[in-house]
């Protein structure tokens, strides 16, 4: 089925996966790594505020996932759906990143070329845990990163899109401090990575998807009306789920701070 949706003068021609949810098992991992993501945001008020999630990093040989770490635990929490937890495959399929995130009330399954990020290696050192770290500067989706990563855990991944250097990212901050990911657990596991796609997801590419997310979600109204942009039609299927607001699958956050894209 093919789909034409216009949001914001944006009309993409997009197709509908109709058929159930792919969920294969493409490969095992090395080592999996748990990070605490913050962003450093605002409320309705204009208060300072954190947005904070917990981010687990499968590292296979040749592909890393990163997800939101309650569904790696295998909870149903519908909240890692929200704007700051996709899930994303580096180098899945190969030569690419694939990533599945959520524009209530559908979610959209983006692909892109896999770059490696031009670093800027530095002398300074620092231990994270208990892991030696290089610190290394570089640009990724719009954004200045500085990096630290663990040459003793040899791969060339880090969380979220992150990648390109020889070793574990163990740390990231966005060099305006808004984006912070930080190493807090990493341990030689091995697990089945799965490439897991919603039956309902829309395919786009990742370009008209940034723009279509970072145009909605930074509408000065996102943050006083979060529904401002979703048609009246679709919002009486609004059903409440363990205290989650849902349209169809997707949840939507009734209190959302400003949004603060990590990529352009």
């Amino acid at each position: 089925m093919i789909k034409r949706l216009t949001f914001l003068g944006i009309t993409c021609m997009f197709s509908m996966i109709i058929c159930g949810q792919t969920n294969d098992s493409i490969t095992h991992t090395l080592l999996v790594a748990d990070y605490d993501y913050t962003c450093h945001t605002s409320d309705a008020d204009g208060k300072n505020k954190d947005v904070c999630y917990g981010i687990t990093l499968q590292v296979a040989q040749n592909i890393a996932c990163t997800m939101g770490q309650k569904r790696h635990n295998g909870e149903n929490d519908k909240s890692e759906q929200l704007l700051y937890v996709p899930t994303t495959w580096q180098n899945y399929p190969q030569g690419k990143i694939t990533s599945v995130e959520t524009i209530p009330p559908y979610r959209y399954l983006t692909a892109e070329k896999m770059t490696e990020t031009s670093w800027t290696l530095h002398a300074e050192r620092d231990t994270i845990c208990n892991q030696p770290c290089q610190k290394a500067t570089g640009e990724y989706g719009g954004r200045a990163w500085t990096v630290w990563f663990a040459e003793s855990l040899p791969t060339r991944f880090g969380p979220w899109r992150l990648n390109g250097l020889p070793g574990l990212i163990m740390r990231a901050v966005s060099n305006d401090g808004i984006h912070c990911f930080e190493c807090r657990k990493v341990e030689a596991v091995k697990e089945t990575v799965t490439y897991s796609v919603p039956g309902d997801a829309v395919k786009c590419t990742r370009n008209k998807f940034v723009k279509l997310r970072n145009g909605l979600f930074g509408n000065p109204n996102y943050v006083s009306n979060p529904t401002y942009y979703i048609k009246a039609a679709e919002l009486e299927s609004v059903t409440v789920m363990g205290g989650t607001v849902m349209l169809g699958n997707a949840p939507i956050d009734m209190k959302p701070a400003k949004f603060q894209p990590l990529d352009y």
